[in-house]
């Protein structure tokens, strides 16, 4: 056998169903197509006109650039949560404190954004988003050092805690930080050098220098995992725990670095969603539910960074279709997308769908292996 056909073969194994990333790929993209499909069957149910109600949803963003740029501008602030999520969930833990942390730093953002810290527009938000890093990496530790010392259950520790952060922020806002301009419980407006609302490079897609940090931090995680000491322990935790043990890995450690980082990531997207998106800040609207989101992403990008990134945009993007189709026809609703999310994520993340074919063909390739 030549060279060539070698390399053909190669190519082939690498590209089959039996090889991990190809099958998780494929995976993905039945799940996709599933999930629309399913869509489709619901708007022959509600719309008078299906066909174009599903031509919407899918390609509706792009028929105005703004749309587009509302797709990338919240792409950034999903995308920080996705991380979040993604990194505690790779490293086998089950926290989803990211709600709440991302609620109480958003009163950390709001403190440094009312005051005149600075007069500088560059560090008077760099200022902001590096303390609610810092406030979200050490609120993150607490069930972290709960489950190490304690055995605590972290699932239900975290989610004690989001309903505590979530009250005491609307504390802290109400007593010392409330506007006397409104009647609603939120803050003062942020004061010009802090907000970052319509500072784009490319206006009319809404790319500002937060869209390229976000690009930036999703590099650096996946670099971090892929090709450090600590990315590597976090994958072995994540994947067998009792390995993990026996191979010398300070399992309390990687606890207290892993929550930190992640909780970092939690506190910097949830400082970045509010200056670029908000002139003041209210507690119990501004950034609720994209902690629980960023779950749901985590799992959609299989918990890998650049998977995360792109999940993100996906959904980020069939939303916006459907809030273009639901301006234009409101019997829709635009909460449609919510099912495609739910289906899709259920599908991968099951264990068993499409488990079968990949397993007769491993089988398949293991008999002509050994012919």
């Amino acid at each position: 056998m030549d060279r060539k056909d070698l390399g053909n073969k190669s190519l082939i194994k690498n590209l089959s169903i039996t090889n991990s990333t190809v099958f998780e790929a494929v995976k993905i993209i039945i799940s996709i197509l599933i999930a629309l499909a399913i869509t489709f069957v619901i708007l022959l149910f509600v719309s008078d006109d299906p066909i174009n109600a599903f031509r919407t949803i899918l390609i509706g963003a792009l028929t105005k650039k703004r749309y587009m740029g509302i797709v990338f501008e919240q792409m950034i602030t999903y995308t920080f949560a996705g991380l979040a999520c993604g990194l505690l969930f790779k490293a086998g833990f089950f926290n989803l404190g990211a709600e709440g942390i991302y609620v109480l730093t958003g009163v950390v953002c709001s403190a440094v954004a009312c005051n005149a810290i600075t007069t500088s527009s560059i560090l008077h938000p760099a200022i902001a988003i590096i303390a609610s890093a810092l406030v979200g990496g050490i609120l993150m530790l607490i069930p972290a050092v709960l489950k190490a010392k304690f055995e605590a259950n972290e699932l239900v520790i975290s989610l004690m805690l989001n309903s505590i952060y979530t009250a005491f922020s609307v504390h802290v806002v109400r007593n010392y930080l409330l506007s006397t301009t409104t009647s609603t419980i939120g803050t003062p407006g942020f004061l010009p050098t802090a907000s970052l609302l319509k500072k784009y490079i490319i206006k009319d897609y809404h790319i500002g220098p937060m869209f390229i940090l976000m690009i930036v931090v999703v590099l650096l995680m996946h670099i971090m995992l892929k090709k450090t000491k600590l990315g590597y322990q976090i994958r072995v935790a994540g994947t067998n725990p009792s390995f993990a043990d026996y191979s010398g890995i300070n399992a309390f450690r990687l606890a207290l670095i892993t929550n930190f980082i992640a909780g970092a990531l939690a506190g910097m997207g949830s400082a970045i969603h509010i200056l670029t998106q908000m002139s003041f800040y209210q507690p119990s609207i501004s950034v609720v539910g994209i902690g629980f989101t960023g779950c749901l992403l985590a799992m959609l990008g299989r918990n890998n960074p650049i998977g995360i990134m792109f999940a993100t945009f996906f959904i980020r993007y069939l939303e916006e279709g459907a809030s273009v189709l639901y301006f234009n026809d409101n019997s829709v609703p635009s909460e449609i997308i919510a099912i495609v999310e739910g289906i899709v994520v259920l599908l991968v993340s099951s264990q068993y769908f499409l488990r079968r074919y990949r397993e007769k063909k491993l089988l398949k390739e293991g008999l002509e292996k050994n012919d």
